[in-house]
């Protein structure tokens, strides 16, 4: 399906899950032009570390292994640069993207950057239920779906298996396997 707009894949890593209270420290994207070249974009955010201790333990070993505060980019230049990056209106595709664009419109909005991106989100497990779903009803055998699923699941259902461990959860990591889910879904329909 050809596409006469960017597309971005995109995945960020945060100390929790509230919007205001809690911070971006991780963020990677993909950015895909109709020509079909990728652009990346890969950055550890300066954020408060304490916020991290309510994180499961799993999260806070991941976030001391991982993060550097020396090369972290502060929270103003991170804006400025996701900002750029996201310019122009490009599509965004991720698993439940929305908590990453209210996030990161958050983010931006401190540093007085408006969402560059479209409204519309494109949420790889939504079209991951509609293609199986219609799979299904063409005959082909796939699993029955439950509500709520989990995305590891859904994916390994498309053919899409998720990060290997030690990716799974990293920003990098998670937007790689959007795209790649992403890709099964919309072209081996």
């Amino acid at each position: 399906m050809p596409t006469i707009c960017d597309l971005v894949f995109l995945d960020t890593e945060t100390t929790g899950l509230s919007i205001t209270g809690d911070d971006i420290w991780e963020f990677a994207a993909i950015r895909r032009h109709p020509d079909g070249t990728e652009t990346e974009l890969h950055l550890f955010i300066e954020h408060n570390v304490n916020k991290m201790r309510k994180q499961p333990e799993s999260f806070r070993d991941d976030h001391a292994a991982r993060y550097d505060y020396r090369t972290a980019v502060p929270r103003g230049d991170a804006a400025a640069t996701i900002a750029e990056f996201l310019q122009d209106k490009p599509l965004i595709v991720g698993a439940v993207p929305n908590f990453d664009t209210e996030r990161l419109a958050y983010l931006l909005g401190e540093f007085g950057w408006a969402p560059p991106w479209n409204y519309h989100l494109l949420d790889v497990e939504t079209l991951a239920v509609g293609w199986i779903t219609a799979a299904r009803r063409a005959g082909y055998d796939f699993p029955p779906l439950t509500l709520p699923w989990r995305s590891d699941e859904l994916a390994a259902a498309c053919g899409v298996e998720p990060p290997a461990t030690g990716e799974r959860h990293t920003a990098k990591g998670d937007a790689r396997w959007v795209k790649r889910w992403y890709d099964v879904v919309m072209f081996n329909a």
